[in-house]
């Protein structure tokens, strides 16, 4: 994407509101300057009214449910029906089309509902796959007859399923948000109704809406509202459509108090041409909330206490210089020409000029610690010296354990590796779950192995419908993080289950023998064991011949991959290759020993046909045949 130039001497809103948080509480804070809430769907006629929406009954399962859904005039969804248990059935869903969230900064779903006193649940789909087919990940919640109420479901109580099936290793990665729903399946039988006014996120410290009356819907924002005051204004509605375009809105109706830059009509139209334009597009969406979120500040700092500071921290990350200089007062080149306009939830200030920041470099680094998972991982690659690597220029892969995974070690392992005397050990355990390049699934399942930067050899295969690095589970596949690639994988590469190390005093609590003595585990260093073991595994998998070969890989899970690596090299103009990858794929798959011999025999004659044709139509041949091949496999689940 284009980055946008921007023009000086543009009058811009200064909008201050306070915070809950101090300066020192919110430093203190994870991820203080993150923006908190996000709207997912508002139900309005509005710039905001959110995803379409559409009924699935059990009758795709033989039940014999049946549920509506019903938008209002006023802005309220209602989901009704009557659901019943005969036929195996009991469920109704409600759900949006696809869309496209990141809700990485954010805690949990927040909904304002009127329910009839059942449970229903948030069902959220994300990158998570199950034998090719998207993972659902469900929250409960519990309704008040009659009574409007906001639920919060913490992301953290979504468990995955995937058509009645539990799948508890699963688990929801909320930067990856493809389609949400909400469904009635408490086993009771009998009429439902649901109403709900919002679905939105909310995130750390942050505040509620006021206390409503049971009944009561809920009232606009009035006119002395800041957000009301701004649009009153008449000087603001680029602004306004900024902040819905960034999903931003909603931000500033919380208890939480803030200022923010925002830029009149006149800025946005002092701006080159097309870009006001370009950055309200939804693609552009990143670049639109990092310069809005730079004019933010969270807390309430009126003029003086601004330039007392002589500093204004933003949401951005990047400070404001607040002085005085020649007669005028300076928010970085922007000179201030109005202050001090209250408003019920805030004050105003005028400035002359948008600050835009500087673009931000995505870094396997940031991405990591976007994530809010990987603080373990992050604090033993500070320890061995490793964090400058991902965040350097070299493009690396890296399999990536969550803390819930060092959390399962034995009680010690993690401290004993963060000691000084074990940092050998450590760079070569954390060197054993990253590559070198850009590695993604299908790259990997094609490869069937890869060297790690330790010197061991990673094996890759599909066992029991998942995808598997020596034997730990890829739960999410594909995380771009700019100079490189993350898989967040279940568990510590070279840690197996059965390997216990009887030495109290090893420090990392395993090593890669199914024995040891004090003195030789302490001698061979338990936490470096992952390289050995690595090796140990690859040889009795040689040995066996259990090592998973083409022949033996689920379908589904080889065109997933097949589709992964070809769709970026079609797009980047590759088309050949992307062609060739899709024939190797229909091969393999009429050699796999899973499918039928008669499936074998026209997946082959399929391949054969289309090396008669041109590259870019036989990629499109072979892309047609894996998907009518994926919907086969899917009915036949």
């Amino acid at each position: 994407m284009k980055t946008p130039s921007f023009l000086a001497s543009i009058p811009v809103l200064l909008i201050t509101w306070g915070s809950s948080l101090s300066a020192s509480e919110a430093d203190k804070a994870e991820k203080p300057w993150a923006w908190r809430g996000q709207t997912i769907a508002e139900f309005d006629e509005g710039e905001f009214k959110g995803p379409d929406w559409v009924i699935v009954n059990d009758g795709v399962m033989g039940g014999l449910s049946k549920g509506k859904v019903e938008i209002s005039k006023e802005g309220i969804m209602k989901f009704s029906g009557n659901l019943s248990l005969e036929n195996n059935g009991g469920f109704s869903l409600v759900e949006s089309n696809e869309i496209d969230l990141n809700l990485s900064n954010d805690l949990g779903v927040l909904l304002l509902v009127k329910g009839d006193g059942r449970e229903y649940q948030v069902r959220f789909e994300s990158d998570a796959t199950f034998r090719g087919q998207p993972v659902s990940f469900s929250g409960t919640f519990a309704t008040k007859k009659g009574e409007w109420q906001q639920v919060k479901v913490p992301f953290s109580e979504f468990k995955g399923g995937w058509r009645g099936r539990d799948l508890p290793d699963e688990k929801l990665n909320p930067a990856v948000i493809g389609r949400v729903g909400i469904i009635i399946a408490d086993k009771k039988q009998a009429p439902f109704e649901l109403e709900v006014d919002w679905i939105r996120t909310y995130g750390k410290d942050q505040g509620e809406y006021s206390e409503r009356k049971a009944n009561e819907k809920p009232k606009a924002d009035g006119p002395e509202s800041l957000i009301a005051t701004a649009v009153a204004d008449g000087r603001f509605t680029t602004l306004k459509a900024a902040l819905d375009a960034a999903g931003l809105t909603t931000f500033f109706q919380w208890d939480n108090k803030l200022t923010v830059f925002a830029p009149t009509d006149e800025a946005f139209a002092k701006l080159p041409e097309g870009t006001v334009e370009e950055l309200l597009l939804p693609e552009n969406k990143d670049r639109l909330v990092a310069i809005l979120s730079h004019h933010v500040h969270p807390g309430s700092m009126a003029l003086a206490a601004a330039l007392s500071e002589g500093t204004v921290k933003t949401i951005e990350g990047t400070p404001l210089k607040v002085t005085f200089d020649k007669g005028s007062i300076k928010v970085n080149d922007a000179s201030l020409i109005d202050a001090d306009i209250e408003c019920a939830d805030g004050t105003i200030h005028v400035i002359d000029t948008v600050l835009i920041p500087e673009p931000k470099r995505k870094t396997l680094l940031s991405t990591a610690q976007g994530a809010g998972t990987f603080s373990t991982l992050l604090a033993a690659a500070k320890v061995a010296g490793l964090a400058s690597a991902l965040e350097g220029n070299d493009d690396l892969t890296v399999f990536a354990p969550t803390d819930e995974a060092f959390a399962a070690l034995p009680e010690g392992t993690v401290a004993g590796l963060l000691k000084k005397e074990n940092r050998k050990q450590l760079v070569e355990l954390l060197t054993s779950h990253i590559v070198s390049g850009k590695v993604s699934a299908g790259d990997a399942l094609n490869a069937g192995k890869a060297k790690s930067l330790s010197g061991s050899e990673l094996q890759f295969a599909i066992q029991d419908g998942r995808f598997t690095v020596n034997g730990s589970v890829i739960r999410t596949a594909g995380i771009d993080a700019g100079n490189g690639t993350i898989h967040i994988v279940s568990s510590v590469i070279g840690f197996a289950e059965s390997d216990e190390c009887p030495a109290t005093g090893c420090g990392a609590g395993k090593c890669g023998k199914s024995s040891c003595e004090k003195d030789s585990c302490e001698k061979s260093a338990c936490p470096a064991s992952a390289k050995d073991k690595t090796t140990q595994t690859t040889k009795s998998e040689d040995e066996t011949g259990s090592t998973a070969s083409v022949k033996d890989i689920n379908a589904a899970e080889l065109i997933v991959a097949a589709i992964e690596r070809g769709v970026p090299l079609y797009n980047s103009g590759n088309i050949a290759e992307c062609a060739d990858v899709y024939e190797n794929c229909l091969v393999a798959l009429s050699e796999s020993e899973r499918l039928d011999p008669r499936t074998r025999d026209m997946l082959g004659k399929v391949a054969e046909a289309g090396k008669q044709k041109d590259p870019d139509s036989r990629a499109w041949f072979y892309r047609s045949a894996l998907d009518r091949m994926m919907q086969l496999l899917s009915a036949r689940s």
